[in-house]
């Protein structure tokens, strides 16, 4: 798991390295905390003799005493710093660590194509770059510094006590086999039960992301509850595995105590009696026991950490998984560069089938020279919004080619490819910033001049005026703060800044009452102006000045030529005419109001 992270940690193997030493210099003072304690036992207090390596020591017991005290301070001083910097250290490599891992997965996320993400849910990617990735922060901040720490602490005194007197050594380490075994245990179930509680959460997170972007249907039809259950299950079946990780976390720290406080119990046994009969100093037993005592702190930090390691694991697998994840859309090794196009497009038999083999775009061919307006117009369902997706390759063909200037779309850097395009969705999504920051966005080096000439230039200046704050309004998430008909106005002119040489429109007038839509078609001719335009619209009377209309019906193109020659053919354009007509003459929509839209669309 760590090798999938190497990229990030190679900038910061210095800082690692020095947080490392730091963490040994830090364990070598654990090593040397008992041996003055020895001394001061057998050399002061007892008349043994300082062995040959302490020969330049005082050998006064009180001058002994005072060189003792002054180790000691010396040591716990080292012990402090060495403790500083290797808390600072690695805990600072750690935080840029996981900010790069957080920044490659966003990146990455970004990178995916339209059908990864309508396929996810945001909930459980939400969770993935926000939950998991702090269970990894937590880990590198915390886990490694002081598993590195304790591992060298514990390696270091086994082998002084091996050093020292092998046979107590070994009486200590009788139940290592034990807690060997109990930690490969323990640790497995801890991080069994933390993947499912991850996987858990990202499903909460998800429901709750959806419940709170659709609360007003929520509220409408009265679902809170079912909601608040559906949620509730969600989060109580991460509760339940984070509760059994729990009690695996809280069977394993005792029993590592007891192996502990069992093997003490050995070695003062054994070593008290060696210490009776003069085969042992009370100084050596004082440092097995010192050892064995400073054994358990690490071993209990050790077994702590195991809850952590189990998380950030889990949470390592979940973020590897989606990184490991290719729907990117894919270019070429060397793509094509265009500075700007003229606009000519072309699609050639094309057609297109989503997973499973459904097909919604069959054989369709179209020319459009630079500068043509298009309307594609259809029912609902009938394929349109897919043909206007191919062109910023939201999606590609099944079969066939979509051309752009005689350059197929494929062979086209993506960058390069979607700069030529000004798209407003049938929804135009609002960022949460200011409306002349959301009409620049993408092209931000405009800055606020650059909005109001952009709105300007597409007649919808007076409109944003009028706003509470006129340019300066604060739109909510999604936009929710404004009307519709706002957030299409602030979505063609954000097409207008784009200043693109193609304008693709999915469904512009959905919504619309009579008043705004007159000024959205007016504005929508002057940002089309100049420009190869494609207006999907599946209300025929709302298209405006169009050059040329293709009908689609169940993903092909039914009939295709101006207003005048399809309501001669008297076909199916003719047909939804005539329904639409119906409708608007309808009692329920008033004969003026039909007449003003007529004279909106120029058919008085």
């Amino acid at each position: 798991m760590i090798g999938r992270f190497r990229s990030h940690i190679r900038p910061v193997r210095a800082m690692l390295g020095a947080g490392l030493a730091a963490s040994v210099l830090a364990a070598v003072m654990q090593w040397l905390i008992p041996w003055p304690l020895k001394f001061i036992f057998d050399s002061v207090l007892g008349h043994r003799t300082l062995p040959s390596w302490l020969h330049w020591m005082p050998h006064q017991r009180s001058g002994l005493l005072v060189a003792m005290m002054l180790a000691m301070i010396a040591i716990a001083a080292a012990l402090a710093v060495s403790d500083y910097f290797s808390t600072r250290l690695m805990a600072t490599a750690g935080q840029r660590v996981v900010l790069n891992i957080r920044r490659e997965l966003f990146d990455h996320l970004e990178a995916q194509s339209p059908q990864f993400h309508q396929s996810r849910r945001t909930g459980d990617l939400l969770a993935r770059l926000g939950g998991d990735v702090q269970a990894i922060q937590s880990a590198v901040i915390n886990a490694v510094p002081t598993l590195v720490r304790n591992v060298l602490t514990l390696t270091g005194m086994i082998a002084i006590m091996l050093i020292v007197d092998w046979r107590f050594a070994l009486l200590a380490m009788t139940l290592v086999p034990l807690l060997l075994w109990a930690t490969h245990h323990y640790l497995a179930r801890i991080k069994a039960y933390q993947r499912l509680a991850r996987r858990s959460d990202g499903d909460a997170n998800a429901v709750a992301q959806e419940v709170l972007n659709a609360m007003t249907v929520v509220q409408a039809f009265g679902a809170e509850a079912v909601e608040a259950a559906r949620y509730g299950e969600a989060t109580e079946r991460g509760l339940e595995q984070n509760r059994r990780a729990i009690v695996a976390q809280s069977q394993f720290t005792p029993l590592m105590t007891l192996a502990m406080s069992l093997s003490t119990a050995m070695v003062l046994y054994f070593g008290a009696r060696d210490v009776i009969a003069g085969s042992l100093t009370a100084g050596d037993l004082l440092v097995f026991t010192a050892y064995l005592r400073g054994m358990y702190s690490p071993v209990r930090q050790l077994s702590k950490l195991a809850g952590v390691v189990g998380r950030a694991h889990a949470a390592a697998e979940r973020v590897v998984e989606l990184l490991d994840t290719h729907e990117e859309v894919p270019e070429v090794p060397e793509p094509r560069h265009l500075a700007r196009v003229r606009g000519e497009i072309v699609l050639a038999d094309v057609s297109v089938a989503y997973p499973g083999g459904t097909p919604v775009i069959s054989g369709v061919s179209l020319h459009l020279d630079p500068g043509t307006r298009l309307a594609l117009v259809g029912t609902t369902g009938s394929g349109k919004s897919t043909l206007v997706r191919l062109l910023p390759r939201f999606l590609d063909p099944t079969s066939g080619a979509v051309y752009l200037d005689g350059v197929k779309l494929t062979d086209l850097a993506l960058a390069d490819l979607r700069r030529q395009i000004a798209y407003v969705p049938q929804e135009p999504y609002l960022f949460r910033a200011p409306v002349w920051e959301n009409i620049v966005y993408g092209s931000v080096e405009l800055g606020r001049t650059g909005a109001i000439g952009a709105a300007r230039r597409a007649g919808l200046h007076e409109l944003i005026e009028s706003f509470p704050q006129g340019y300066d309004t604060l739109a909510s998430e999604r936009g929710q703060s404004l009307s519709g008909g706002q957030r299409q106005c602030i979505a063609i002119a954000r097409a207008m800044a784009r200043n693109a040489p193609i304008l693709l429109l999915d469904e512009p007038m959905t919504g619309l009452d009579a008043e705004l839509e007159s000024t959205v078609l007016g504005a929508i001719d002057l940002v089309a102006a100049g420009r190869t335009s494609i207006i999907v619209s599946h209300q025929l009377s709302r298209l405006g000045a169009v050059d040329h209309i293709a009908v689609v019906s169940d993903g092909r193109i039914d009939e295709s030529g101006t207003h005048a020659q399809l309501m001669n053919q008297r076909r199916l354009y003719w047909r939804l005419r005539r329904l639409q007509a119906d409708e608007l003459a309808s009692p329920a929509v008033p004969r003026e109001t039909a007449h003003a839209h007529q004279l909106v669309k120029g058919e008085a």
